[in-house]
C-alpha cells in the first residue's frame, strides 16, 4: 500500500512530535503492509505555520529517511506537503515554495472546513493553470461537500484527484464525514484513501482495517485501486 497523506515528519506541525514517534509510525505502517509514504507536513496555515520548502525542511526529510534506512524499515519516504489553500496560493506556486507529492505533478491541497465551493474551484483552476493536478485532501470533511456530495462528479470529470481519509471511512471523524465518504465510494468518486496520520497512538499509520473494510464493503478491486494502483 501507498500512503499519500501522512504527518510523520517530526517537529514541524501537529503531527509527529519526535523522531522516536516517527520511527514508531513507520513500524506500524510497515506491519500493516504499507511500502511507501508521502510525508505531507501542513504548509501555509493561516495561523502562521509556513513550512514552505527550504533547506531546513529538506534536512528534516533527509534525516528521517536516513533513520528509516538505519532501522531497516521497508518503507520508502517521499517528499510532499498538505498545502492550505489561501489567496496566496498562486504566488507561492510561482515562487516554487511548495512541494508536490514525490516530485510529481500532483499537489495535495486542503481548505477550511467551511470554505465555499466557489473558492475551492478557483484554487483548482489556479493549480491546473500551472500544469499541476490538484489532489483534494479529505473533501468528505468539508461542509460544502457534505451538503452536496454530487458536486464531486464535476471535480472527478475535470481530473481533480479525490483523497479520502481512513478515519472518515471508518467513522472516526464524525457521522457526516463517514456518510459523505461512503456515498463517494458507492458512486465511484474517490481516487485514493490515506491515513492522514498524526501520531503513533491516535490517527495512526496502520492501514489494515481500512484495506479490509474497502474489500468487504465494496469490492476486492477497491483497496487495490485506492491504496496502491492510483497512488
Amino acid at each position: 500500500m501507498i500512503d499519500l497523506h501522512c504527518h510523520m515528519l517530526p517537529g514541524v506541525d501537529d503531527g509527529s512530535a519526535s523522531e522516536a514517534d516517527s520511527l514508531e509510525m513507520g513500524r506500524i505502517a510497515a506491519r500493516s503492509g504499507v511500502t511507501a509514504i508521502a510525508l505531507t507536513p501542513h504548509c501555509n496555515l493561516p495561523e502562521g505555520q509556513g513550512n514552505y520548502y527550504d533547506g531546513a525542511l529538506e534536512t528534516r526529510f533527509r534525516r528521517l529517511a536516513m533513520l528509516f534506512r538505519q532501522e531497516g524499515l521497508p518503507v520508502t519516504l517521499y517528499r510532499g506537503m498538505e498545502v492550505f489553500s489561501t489567496p496566496e496560493l498562486p504566488r507561492l506556486l510561482d515562487e516554487e515554495r511548495l512541494l508536490t507529492l514525490g516530485g510529481s505533478r500532483y499537489l495535495l491541497v486542503e481548505f477550511y472546513f467551511d470554505e465555499s465551493a466557489e473558492f475551492m474551484e478557483q484554487c483548482f483552476r489556479d493549480i491546473r493553470h500551472r500544469g499541476l493536478v490538484p489532489v483534494a485532501a479529505h473533501p468528505e470533511r468539508y461542509n460544502a461537500v457534505q451538503r452536496d456530495p454530487a458536486r464531486l462528479e464535476g471535480w472527478f470529470r475535470r481530473g481533480i484527484v479525490i483523497q479520502l481519509n481512513k478515519g472518515s471511512v471508518l467513522g472516526r471523524l464524525g457521522r457526516r464525514a463517514q456518510d459523505t465518504a461512503l456515498w463517494l465510494l458507492e458512486h465511484g468518486l474517490a481516487h485514493a484513501a490515506a491515513s492522514d496520520a498524526h501520531r503513533p497512538t491516535v490517527r495512526t499509520t496502520h492501514m489494515g482495517l481500512l484495506r479490509s473494510t474497502l474489500a468487504d464493503d465494496f469490492s476486492p478491486d477497491c483497496p487495490r485501486l485506492l491504496l496502491d494502483g492510483n497512488p
